[in-house]
């Protein structure tokens, strides 16, 4: 009995040893299964938008406000992320300049002097991509989002001075179209309807807006991670507002038509 209690360590051991190797492989099955790579990529960045725009608040007869080639300097932060995996992405930017000069009328009087106004912005989309062609060098991808644009007017005639403030929440609906020309320069278009947006003048409210929103960028690598961009941008907005005179109280339909265009200019890190 002495004797079978001594052995019966050793053949524990030797049972042990002689098992087969592979179920030591199973648990540690290599780096492929244990680190996958990353799905998630995207970019962070800086833009300047050198932009002007004019607008317009009237009907067939009346002609309430109105502005042309008013010049704005805006920066932007600018960002992106997106899941290789299931084709979604997420980007987004924010804008803060100041606008001046141009030619402002008010009430059918041209205003003396222009004053220095701000100019503010945020867009938000998010979306999937749907197809790619050319062995991926040319990708389609749709998109749904918000955007918040605040842009005053200030003016003086005479010793009066004449202010006006105007913001639009919008929704976005549109397509983006990029693509790659050769190993380093990169384009991308972007087309946006605004089936729908809230627009505030002062205490006026629209009754509805539409509008279309285009962006289109040409990117060149400098570096594996750092990229320069040039591009040019399109806002339009239109909206609507239904008002009475106070007197009669006759029904008064204004229309108003917002244009910004302009130049971008990028430099943005991708990871």
């Amino acid at each position: 009995m002495k004797r079978l209690l001594q052995s019966l360590p050793i053949a524990a051991f030797l049972a042990l040893s002689s098992a087969p190797l592979a179920s030591a492989a199973d648990v540690y099955s290599g780096p492929g299964e244990l680190y996958q790579p990353s799905t998630l990529r995207g970019s962070i960045g800086l833009r300047y938008w050198y932009s002007q725009s004019r607008s317009d608040l009237d009907n067939s007869g009346f002609d309430i406000s109105s502005t042309d080639n008013v010049t704005s300097h805006t920066a932007e932060l600018v960002g992106t992320l997106e899941d290789t995996t299931s084709n979604t992405f997420f980007r987004g930017y924010v804008g803060l300049g100041r606008s001046d000069g141009g030619d402002v009328h008010f009430s059918g009087y041209e205003m003396d002097e222009t004053d220095e106004t701000s100019l503010g912005y945020v867009v938000l989309d998010g979306g999937w991509g749907f197809a790619q062609f050319a062995n991926n060098q040319v990708r389609l991808k749709g998109f749904v989002g918000y955007q918040y644009l605040s842009d005053d007017v200030s003016a003086k005639y005479g010793n009066l001075t004449v202010e006006q403030s105007r913001d639009w929440h919008a929704i976005r609906l549109g397509m983006t179209a990029e693509g790659d020309i050769g190993q380093r320069v990169g384009w991308s278009v972007d087309v946006a309807g605004v089936p729908w947006s809230y627009n505030k003048i002062e205490t006026w409210e629209s009754d509805w807006t539409y509008g279309l929103e285009a962006d289109a960028m040409l990117n060149v690598d400098l570096t594996k991670n750092w990229q320069l961009g040039v591009g040019g941008r399109y806002w339009w907005l239109h909206s609507n507002f239904d008002r009475r005179y106070v007197v009669t109280g006759e029904k008064v339909v204004l229309d108003q038509n917002y244009h910004r265009y302009g130049l971008l200019l990028e430099s943005k890190y991708t990871f």
